[in-house]
Formats: structure tokens, sequence, C-alpha cells
């Protein structure tokens, strides 16, 4: 027989240059309701919360449920940094990067774009850095760090750009 729900949550905070989550608060909610508002949540910069649901029985607990996100999301801010890029073939490069920071994402990333473009050759008083014809890819998931761009032209110079998007 259900006596009730445990709500909790936790807050992803920083310590020591590393993050952790941290209890921040539970409540027994009646298990006639379906559903439960959490307030008092930090919302001033987009913060990285989970919350969690299991069912409060006369026989016990049952199985937890999470779910996590973020308060107070916008685009992310700054730049991936350490994008390295490395020739698979004369066909294939394969590209690297840092994460971008948890302070920098702004909400939960949904992945990261890499977009790229021959760079155009041409006489020696053109600007030697036009592209022609940008590209572009999503490398899904917060924690992506590479992907390989296939079926390009032989032998060729490219630029490549990583940017992070939610």
């Amino acid at each position: 027989q259900l006596r009730g729900y445990i709500v909790f949550w936790r807050e992803w905070i920083p310590v020591n240059n590393m993050y952790q989550w941290e209890e921040k608060g539970w409540e027994h909610v009646d298990g006639s309701q379906s559903s439960f508002a959490v307030t008092g949540l930090r919302v001033a910069v987009p913060t990285r919360f989970k919350f969690g649901v299991l069912a409060d029985t006369v026989g016990g607990f049952g199985t937890e449920t999470y779910v996590d996100d973020y308060t107070n999301t916008g685009e992310p801010q700054g730049h991936v940094e350490d994008i390295v890029v490395t020739s698979a073939g004369p066909d294939v490069l394969n590209v690297t990067w840092k994460p971008l920071d948890l302070e920098r994402r702004n909400g939960r990333l949904l992945g990261y774009r890499v977009r790229y473009c021959r760079v155009a050759v041409g006489p020696v008083d053109s600007c030697p850095d036009a592209c022609t014809q940008t590209q572009e890819v999503n490398a899904s998931g917060e924690e992506t760090t590479s992907h390989q761009l296939r079926d390009l032209s032989p032998f060729t110079t490219y630029r490549v750009q990583v940017v992070a998007f939610n």
C-alpha cells in the first residue's frame, strides 16, 4: 500500500576544482499528489540540480528515479578550447577538444557543432584564409569530445571550428 513519495534534490557544486552532488532538501509527499513544486533553488546563474523520487510503501521504499536539469539556462559562454585536428587518412580528419567548463555552459549542453570549410586556393594577393562553403555537423552529447569528418577532398587544407550548443 502506497503511503506517499519521498522527493529529494541535490545541487552540483564545485569542491576543490572538481564537482560533486550536495544534498539540498527532501520532502515527504502525500500519495494522492502527482506533482510537487521545489522552491528556493539558486537561479541567479545556471545551476545543475538532480531531482529524485521514490515510493514510500508499507513494505518499504521503492527504486529511486532521477532526472537532472538546470535552472536559468542560456546560450553557452566563451569558446571551446584545446581543439586538435589530425589527419586520419587522405580524406578524413579527427577533431578533438576539451569540454566547455561547467560554469560557462549555462545549462545542459546538447552537444557541439563542428564547422569546417576548405581553405580557398588562389593567387598570392587573395586572402589566404578565405573559406569556401562552410559545412556543419552536430556531435551530440554534453561530454562529447571528438568527431570524425569523413569524405573530405583528399590532401586539402580545412579550417575547423567547434562551438557548444544547448
